[in-house]
Order: structure tokens, then sequence, then C-alpha cells
């Protein structure tokens, strides 16, 4: 069995972008928070050069914290409870007397070990996850969640062992305990599969999220920078998509989508935008860097979400494209 590739691990845990606003990068206007920089690539198995699958992940935080510990794997007593936390990206530490708990939740009776920093990367059964914060439309924001996304990330590798499992323990937590948090981007890899996922909550007043998951083929190269990518979704193909149950009805209630117009509905816009030409730029070169045959407009507006690299990728040529300046 092919394994992600462990040598992506130095970009996993310490490739943070700094990126100053001002005259060399445009600023972002978002409905959300500031996002100047966080980027995600994605390598299926058969665009790698050794058959593992990758994720990777900068951020462009200058809060979030700097240290980092490995979580032991462990069995839990019946009855046990997980707390949970706000803002837990920003503690001093572990043991971090001033860490804020908003509540607990039923703890499984097994967890994963895992590698835990800002936003934790990955797991004892190599599952792991790179982050983009997209923002999404305001109105989305829910006042009564309880989950934000680095406790996702969290509570996900301590439970899932597959990406199918994660976005499955997702669906099932946000729907009894809520996403409280902006638009975001989670880019997930196993030891097969890989797939880019984006949840937004579902609301003021409300409990639960809206979300929408697709596979990147194997021979693909992905990529998520700050913007809401997912287009049309088909849900028939339960092999390539997934999606919360409400994505189709959230759209229609709130009048961001009319089915009688005859306009597909296409996620990215209904629940955000893709006006960020920042973030459209970054697209395009990454996917430009995969595929230069294809001459991908660097002006345009969409792009594939993914596609066939033309050359097998190795962890050296990962890095080499989040250095690149276009």
């Amino acid at each position: 069995m092919k394994k992600i590739n462990y040598l992506l691990l130095p970009l996993l845990l310490f490739l943070l972008v700094f990126i100053p606003s001002g005259s060399i990068y445009e600023k972002e206007k978002n409905n959300g928070p500031d996002n100047d920089a966080c980027t995600s690539v994605i390598v299926g198995k058969a665009a790698s050069v050794d058959g593992s699958t990758m994720t990777s992940h900068s951020c462009d935080s200058r809060t979030d914290r700097t240290w980092m510990n490995v979580v032991p794997h462990k069995k839990h007593k019946p009855g046990a409870m997980a707390p949970i936390y706000m803002g837990s990206k920003e503690t001093k530490g572990p043991e971090d007397p001033d860490a804020i708990s908003v509540g607990q939740i039923p703890q499984v009776p097994e967890t994963y070990a895992y590698i835990n920093s800002a936003y934790p990367v990955m797991n004892e059964k190599q599952l792991a996850i790179g982050e983009t914060t997209f923002g999404g439309k305001s109105e989305l924001k829910s006042d009564e969640g309880t989950l934000d996304c680095p406790e996702l990330y969290r509570l996900v590798l301590e439970r899932a062992s597959t990406a199918r499992d994660a976005i499955r323990i997702i669906d099932q937590l946000t729907t009894e305990f809520g996403y409280d948090d902006y638009g975001e981007c989670f880019t997930f890899a196993d030891t097969r599969e890989t797939w880019h996922f984006e949840i937004l909550g579902p609301g003021a007043g409300k409990r639960g999220a809206v979300w929408a998951a697709v596979r990147i083929p194997d021979e693909h190269v992905g990529v998520s920078a700050n913007a809401s990518r997912i287009r049309q979704i088909d849900l028939s193909d339960t092999a390539n998509y997934m999606a919360s149950t409400n994505v189709f009805s959230l759209a229609k209630e709130k009048g961001w989508w009319k089915p009688e117009s005859g306009q597909a509905f296409e996620f990215c816009y209904a629940y955000a935008d893709r006006n960020g030409m920042y973030s459209r730029r970054r697209e395009w070169r990454v996917l430009s860097k995969a595929a230069p045959s294809l001459k991908l407009d660097p002006n345009a507006e969409n792009y594939p979400l993914s596609v066939k690299a033309e050359s097998k990728l190795s962890v050296n040529n990962v890095l080499e494209i989040f250095r690149d300046y276009y």
C-alpha cells in the first residue's frame, strides 16, 4: 500500500508564509477574516513520483501559536467527555491556563495519535489535512455552533482513518454540535485518496453547517488559495462527490439559487464569490505549473478544480511551487 509521503511533513508543519499588506500584494476584501496567503496544494497518488498522496498548508496568520507536540494514542472509559475549546490555535502551550473551554462532547472509546500544531496536520493512520480560509457570505456565520475550524481538525484526526471517514465525521459533529467559524477549505489526503472539502455555517440562529466535497482524481493536482472553488456537484456520483443534506435547500431558502431560473447550482457562487484576484492568480499559477500545455488564462475567473499533472511531482516540486512568484 502506498503511503502519504512523510517528507512532506516539513511543509505541513513549518511552512509559515507571512505576506505583508500594501503595495506588493493586493489586500483581499472578504466578508470573513483577513485572507492573505494561505495556500494548499493537493497531489493525487498517480501524480506523484513515488505513488504517495500529498497535501500541504502555508499559513498567513500572525497570531497563531508556534508550539507543537504529538498527542499519543489514547483509550477512554465509557461515558468520558471530550472538552471543546475556542481559539485553540492561539494558546501558549498544551496546558495553557487561559485556554477557553466552550463545552464538552461525548468522547469516543479510542483516539488516534496526531501531530498537534496550530492546525493539527496528520495522525497515525496517515490521514493529513491542509487548510485555507475563504470567508464566504457573512450571513452564514452561526452564533449557535460549538466547533471552529482548528477543533474540527483535532477531532477528525483523533477519530478518522481515511478522508471519507473524516468528511462523514465532520458532518456528524457539525449536525449535532454546530459549526461556528467562517468558510474554510480542508484538503484531505489519506494513503489512497485526496479530497477538496469546503464548509460554512448555516446562518445566525441555526446549528449545523453547509458543505460540499470533491475527490481529486489520482492523476491530478489541485489547489485551494483563500477562495471557494467547488462549482457544480453531482451527488449521484458517490465515488467523487459528497455534500450536506442542506446543500441545495439552504441556497434556495436564502434566495441565492433559484432552480426555476434554469441556472445550474454552483456551490462557490451560492455561498461565497470568485472576486479575489490574488486568490485566482495563485490558483492559475499552481495549475499551470502542473499542466503548462493547458495555457490557462491568468486573468480568468474560474479554473478546473484540478488538472492532470503533465510531470509527476516530488516533495521538492511542491516546495518549488510554494516558492514561485509567478
